[in-house]
């Protein structure tokens, strides 16, 4: 069940909020990480172009997506618990490792076999103590953004990926916080209205360009650990049967009544101002069914404040919807 009524309750914040608390603090952290590491990195592997790079972990796609235009090598990301067999010395890897040893034999193996790698993982991972041979950055945190945002720091320093301003990035974050943060009531607070759209449906979240779909299938994930409940995101051919078989939303339906209990969809578009080749206008189909549709919008010449604007504004809203959703 959903209490609006805890969105703006200070007990509730204060006794249910630590997540929210921790993404008004994002910013902040991410000005926090270490430049030392990075440096010592980037002198190690300087002057030195891969035939690839392999990029292992939490977010590989997400860094595939920003260094694949942009770079001079090819990009891959990388999910499986062995190397490709063709990774040799040629080829730079990136692991990218939360707190536990999935990664760590891959690691192990790509030094083995002489490729130029780093690591970027939480201070208390067994990474940290076991993969002691492995350069590596070490974050503050386990926040699978702010690990990729480091690797792609690198990989700008290296000549390998994009222009990356850190410090631009956690502006971003903080002008997310400063309209999204708790201090904000409902009435004035974008993520928690939004909160309250979502927290009566299955929400279908989708992005029309490459990065704003990476945003939201992590945008759904977060709405699923918050509450326990289904929330999809996929492409616009994958949802586009669901919202053409949905039920077209009655207002005046009696939520009470078996019989009329249907399941809801709400379309939630994160829109960055981008889109890819041949993609479907999924809000226009939602409207033309009825479908209640939502919108997170962020706009910016560069494709990972775009990215961050858009993801730590869905990343707010799941937060509150789990702060206010009471699991039976």
């Amino acid at each position: 069940m959903f209490d609006d009524s805890l969105l703006d309750d200070p007990l509730a914040l204060s006794v249910r909020g630590d997540l929210v608390h921790k993404l008004a603090l994002t910013g902040a952290r991410l000005r926090c990480e270490r430049s030392e590491e990075m440096a010592t990195i980037v002198a190690k592997l300087g002057g030195l172009q891969p035939r690839t790079i392999l990029v292992i972990g939490a977010e590989s796609r997400l860094i595939r997506a920003i260094v694949e235009c942009g770079s001079p090598v090819p990009c891959v990301a990388w999910q499986m618990e062995t190397l490709p067999a063709w990774t040799g010395p040629l080829d730079m890897v990136i692991v990218l490792t939360g707190p536990d040893s999935r990664w760590i034999p891959l690691s192990r193996e790509a030094m083995r076999r002489g490729s130029m790698i780093f690591m970027v993982a939480p201070q208390d991972s067994k990474a940290v103590i076991e993969a002691t041979a492995v350069p590596k950055l070490v974050t503050h945190d386990e926040d699978p953004f702010l690990a990729a945002l480091l690797a792609l720091k690198v990989l700008d320093l290296l000549g390998l990926g994009p222009a990356l301003d850190l410090n631009l990035v956690a502006d971003t974050l903080d002008e997310v916080a400063e309209i999204s943060g708790p201090r904000h009531g409902l009435e004035t607070n974008p993520a928690k209205n939004l909160s309250c759209a979502l927290a009566d449906a299955v929400p279908l979240v989708w992005g029309a360009s490459t990065l704003a779909a990476r945003a939201s299938r992590r945008v759904a994930e977060a709405l699923r650990e918050a509450t326990g409940l289904p929330a999809l995101a996929a492409d616009d051919a994958a949802l586009a049967p669901l919202i053409q078989a949905a039920h077209p939303h009655d207002v005046f339906a009696d939520p009470f009544e078996q019989a009329t209990v249907k399941t809801d969809f709400c379309l939630l578009v994160l829109d960055d101002g981008e889109s890819s080749v041949g993609t479907m206008d999924l809000a226009r189909l939602a409207e033309g069914r009825s479908l209640r549709v939502e919108r997170i919008t962020f706009s910016h010449e560069n494709p990972i404040v775009r990215y961050a604007g858009l993801l730590y504004q869905g990343l707010y809203a799941a937060a509150y919807v789990g702060l206010a959703t009471m699991k039976e």
